[in-house]
C-alpha cells in the first residue's frame, strides 16, 4: 500500500458517474484475459488442467479415466477441492481469526458477534477472505452443474469452458485469497474480477458448446 490506510484504487468521492464506468470496463477487461489464459496454449490448458487430470487418475477406480472421458468427475473433483478450502480450510482461518481478535476470546453462542468486534488488520482480513469467498461460491456452483449437465461429448468449447473453471478456482484460492491476507489490494481486487470473467466464460462455453 502507499501509506496507511490508503490505496492506489481508491477514488473521490466526487466522481460517482464515472466510478461505474470505471469498475464496469474493469470487469470486462478480465475476459480477454481469461480467455487467453483458458485458450488450448493457455496457462490453463498448460499448467492448471493437467493437475487435475493427474489427480483424476489417482482417485478413479479407473486407470484410464481422464478428462476427456470424464468431464463430469473432473469437475466434482475441482469442486471437492474447492468446497473443502471454502467451507472447511477458510471457517477455520476465519473462527481464528475471530479468537483472535477479540479481547474476550470466541463466544460461541453469538458466533456472528465476534466479527462486530474486530478492527481493521489480519484478523479482519481473514473473516473477510473467507466471507468473500462464501460470496463468490453460488456463481462457480452454477457454471459447474451446467458445465456437468452438457459436457458431453467432450468438445473444444467445453474444454475451454472447464479451463475456464479451473481458472476461477485458481484465481480465488492461489491469487486473491493470498492478495487478501497481505493486504496487497489491486491483485486482490483484479484477480477477483478475473474469476468472474472465468465463470461467465465457463457459462458461456457451455452455451456455445
Amino acid at each position: 500500500m502507499s501509506a496507511a490506510g490508503k490505496s492506489p484504487m481508491d477514488w473521490p468521492r466526487n466522481s460517482p458517474f464515472s466510478f461505474p464506468f470505471v469498475v464496469l470496463v474493469s470487469y470486462l477487461s478480465g475476459i480477454p484475459v481469461v480467455h487467453f489464459l483458458a485458450s488450448p496454449s493457455g496457462f490453463g490448458a498448460k499448467f492448471l488442467t493437467p493437475l487435475l487430470a493427474n489427480a483424476l487418475r489417482r482417485v478413479s477406480s479407473n486407470s484410464t479415466s481422464s478428462i476427456e472421458s470424464s468431464p463430469q468427475r473432473a469437475v466434482a473433483l475441482l469442486t471437492l477441492f474447492y468446497v473443502f478450502v471454502v467451507f472447511i480450510l477458510s471457517a477455520i482461518m476465519s473462527a481464528t481469526a475471530q479468537l483472535l481478535g477479540n479481547k474476550t476470546g470466541y463466544k460461541n453462542k453469538e458466533p456472528r458477534l465476534n466479527k462486530r468486534n474486530l478492527t481493521s488488520g489480519l484478523p479482519h482480513r481473514m473473516v473477510a477472505t473467507h466471507e468473500a469467498l462464501y460470496d463468490i461460491f453460488p456463481a462457480y456452483a452454477i457454471a459447474a452443474a451446467l458445465f456437468a449437465s452438457t459436457a458431453t461429448p467432450f468438445s473444444t468449447s467445453a474444454s475451454t469452458a472447464l479451463n475456464a473453471l479451473v481458472l476461477h478456482v485458481f484465481f480465488k484460492l492461489f491469487v486473491f485469497a493470498p492478495a487478501y491476507l497481505l493486504d496487497v489490494d489491486p491483485v486482490r481486487t483484479y484477480s477477483h474480477m478475473c474469476s468472474v470473467a472465468a465463470v461467465l466464460l465457463a457459462i458461456w462455453g457451455v452455451v456455445v458448446g
